[in-house]
């Protein structure tokens, strides 16, 4: 089932109405008080701008196809810019639409809007440089959406495949996202729909994280021992379809997915589920190049019958990643160095193992791509500036 076009989403005429700030005397108003305050409290509020769907109409060019930039789960997301007197801001707007891929209801977009300004302006995370910076929201009767503050390149699942997205660049990726899993796991948040199309990459080639439909825990919705729901294509652990069993470890193996795509340039393409099969998927191509054996429709393998046969799997298994799954493209690279491919091969590996219990926590993916050759060596320009968010400064190598 397909989205909604962006030309078949109705916009509004631009009315007379403005954007305004909910300054104090604002959020005396009923609208504000009743909304704003029982999301995130007052001081958070203050900071956002709160706009019509008009505005976000306007910024976008009425949401036309030359600014649209991708689907989300629950709906889609268009560059942007905001007009303030002589100087132009770049901007992305995110819109809730009626979505007929997922079940879903007014009341629940309202609940994932109302859980991303929590989780952006008064949350543990508040500020971290790999998400985006929300500068305002608009709440309308059905009609949601979001404005961040961001000078794009674009999504992480359109550049995996650019020549021009050189080895140096893609470590930069791929070590700032785990960081920032790291900060979400260490609070106790899952993600639960981590994929490629939903991470940005700023002009300092930083991933910005924009889309968090599926949030739990910490404030953010109950964490169920069981539940079905599913989250991006090609992203998914396959446990998830037979035991809805989710973990922090259901997001390490959507991140080793992502990690696989940024070393072996390939992306799950729904456009070609027919012509590739069941090889579509990133996870388990990687399976099939290393010679991993298959379990019949996932399901999870029986345990060794004897010491003697655990002995010779764990061997056996060890011998079958010591090939680098890294594209040639990016072995030709400069900066590339031939035992980080090995070694970011095992660990995106270790990210997608079939048994949860197997794959590493985030923590641990964080300390082994700093242990990586082409990290120490470039180490002022990979590793995350936690403190302060990217500056834009060209970095060499990048591009």
């Amino acid at each position: 089932m397909q989205f909604t076009s962006p030309s078949a989403i109705p916009v509004p005429p631009l009315g007379s109405r403005r954007s305004r700030c909910l300054e104090k005397t604002d959020l005396f108003e009923p609208k504000a008080v009743g909304f704003l305050v029982h999301l995130f409290g007052m001081e958070s509020a203050t900071d956002l701008v709160e706009y019509n769907y008009e505005a976000l109409a306007s910024f976008t060019g009425g949401f036309c196809e030359e600014n649209f930039i991708g689907d989300t789960l629950y709906g889609k997301v268009f560059r942007g810019k905001i007009q303030q007197g002589l100087k132009t801001q770049e901007v992305v707007v995110k819109i809730w639409v009626n979505c007929r891929r997922f079940a879903t209801t007014p009341e629940l977009q309202k609940s994932r809007l109302n859980n991303e300004i929590k989780l952006l302006t008064n949350s543990g995370l508040k500020g971290h440089p790999n998400l985006v910076k929300l500068i305002g929201f608009c709440c309308e009767t059905e009609r949601l959406g979001v404005v961040y503050e961001l000078k794009l390149l674009d999504t992480l699942e359109k550049l995996i495949l650019h020549d021009d997205f050189k080895w140096l660049a893609r470590i930069k990726v791929a070590l700032e996202f785990a960081c920032l899993l790291e900060c979400f796991h260490d609070q106790q948040l899952w993600h639960r729909s981590i994929g490629a199309a939903y991470l940005m990459i700023d002009q300092a080639f930083s991933p910005r994280l924009f889309d968090f439909p599926m949030l739990v825990g910490g404030g953010f919705g109950e964490i169920r021992s069981r539940e079905y729901d599913l989250g991006s294509d090609g992203y998914i652990d396959p446990l998830i379809g037979l035991t809805g069993a989710w973990s922090d470890k259901t997001d390490v193996f959507a991140f080793g997915v992502v990690l696989l795509g940024l070393i072996a340039k390939r992306v799950y393409d729904v456009k070609k589920r027919k012509e590739l099969g069941l090889l579509n998927y990133v996870h388990i191509w990687a399976w099939t190049e290393c010679g991993k054996p298959q379990s019949k429709n996932f399901r999870v393998k029986e345990k060794p019958q004897s010491k003697l046969w655990g002995m010779f799997k764990k061997h056996k298994e060890s011998q079958l990643i010591l090939k680098s799954l890294v594209d040639k493209s990016l072995e030709n690279d400069e900066h590339f160095d031939a035992g980080d491919g090995i070694e970011i091969t095992k660990l995106a590996m270790r990210c997608v193992d079939e048994y949860p219990k197997q794959r590493p926590t985030m923590k641990e993916v964080v300390r082994c791509l700093r242990e990586l050759d082409v990290v120490k060596k470039f180490s002022c320009f990979v590793l995350p500036k936690m403190s302060v968010a990217s500056s834009g400064g060209v970095v060499p190598g990048l591009t």
